[in-house]
């Protein structure tokens, strides 16, 4: 199963989705998106569960990709991280939803907008970023898969899962700078979801430190111990807060 999910895309279509493209890329998908779910995902939702929710997520992205274009190509790689954000979120509500108080489940349910369900196209701008840095296509794949395997998406919690593949400590560091959605110097990611243009967010220098951290062109900014909580370019009244407007 090599065959490119854009050429799969295009043929589907062509065809007004005839049963044999649409077996193709129905066999791809089972084979590129399903087969791949992380153990962590199929644990907490069941492995019959995480499986049917990834085909549906996936067979769905792919229809609204065939009928709006995206002007880059689509990969393989941004339609699995599609499927794990949003699998992810279904892990981290359903979480929050067990640690609620039972009263609360007489109240009305209400369907909460997820943060993470288009972010697939904002990782890819990263991913190439890094990939301009020097860091190889699989490697970049391999760790923006194993950050946005949540549940937590936290400085800490992001550079822990990467760093438990094997990635040193700056670089999975500099990478959870770029991604995580906590309120102190907003990550890259957050900055392009809340309409930033990409131009202005990979000029600051900030940003452009992080990347290179990330993908190992520079070392980390002290060589004396530091602490995670504050990124490597700022000063205390950054960490503090002091200024710093809230992540919207």
């Amino acid at each position: 199963m090599t065959e490119e999910l854009q050429a799969l895309l295009v043929d589907a279509a062509d065809s007004g989705w005839a049963e044999e493209p649409s077996m193709r890329l129905a066999a791809a998908i089972e084979h590129r998106i399903v087969a791949e779910l992380p153990s962590r995902l199929r644990i907490a939702l069941g492995n019959d569960e995480a499986a049917q929710m990834a085909r549906v997520l996936a067979w769905e992205r792919c229809r609204r990709l065939a009928e709006k274009p995206p002007a880059s190509q689509v990969t393989w790689g941004y339609l699995a991280n599609m499927v794990r954000w949003r699998l992810a979120d279904v892990v981290r509500q359903e979480a929050r939803r067990r640690q609620r108080h039972p009263l609360i489940d007489y109240l009305p349910e209400t369907e909460q907008p997820s943060m993470l369900a288009d972010l697939g196209p904002l990782l890819d701008r990263i991913g190439i970023r890094l990939e301009r840095a020097g860091l190889a296509v699989g490697e970049v794949r391999r760790r923006l898969v194993a950050a946005a395997d949540g549940p937590g998406y936290s400085k800490h919690a992001i550079a822990a899962r990467v760093r438990a593949i094997g990635v040193p400590r700056g670089q999975a560091e500099g990478l959870a700078w770029l991604l995580h959605n906590g309120p102190i110097r907003t990550s890259a990611l957050s900055r392009l979801a809340g309409g930033q243009p990409p131009d202005v967010v990979f000029a600051d220098v900030s940003v452009q430190r992080w990347i290179g951290q990330a993908a190992g062109r520079l070392p980390r900014a002290s060589s004396r111990p530091t602490r995670f909580g504050r990124p490597p370019d700022a000063s205390w009244h950054d960490h503090l807060g002091l200024g710093l407007a809230r992540t919207a």
